[in-house]
């Protein structure tokens, strides 16, 4: 059991106290995890084109059957690859948003 009056002597100065913590890119190790998150960026464009060109594929291949299922599942597929990469292009964007938006908030 812990006293009352001892829970306000310990918690008063961590609540007064101002973190500031700020990235910091001379970690060991830093580059090596841009180059990897870098790498798989760029696989993830490559996985995008594969998908539209698919996409696209099957839906020429809906179209010339006349097939309506195919055409749309078609559809979606392109629809998810264009989607795919503006995700991955603003991706460091957003992040660094949503970063800078967390900072300001007190």
């Amino acid at each position: 059991m812990i006293p009352q009056s001892f829970v306000p002597n310990i918690a008063s100065p961590l609540l007064a106290a101002n973190f500031t913590i700020t990235p910091n890119g001379s970690l060991p190790g830093s580059s090596q995890v841009q180059s990897f998150l870098g790498g798989i960026e760029q696989w993830a464009v490559y996985a995008c084109l594969l998908g539209l060109i698919i996409g696209g594929a099957g839906l020429w291949w809906g179209v010339q059957n006349g097939s309506i299922n195919r055409t749309s599942v078609s559809q979606h597929k392109v629809l998810a690859a264009f989607a795919g990469a503006v995700i991955i292009g603003a991706g460091v964007f957003l992040i660094t948003w949503a970063f800078n938006f967390g900072t300001s908030v007190s």
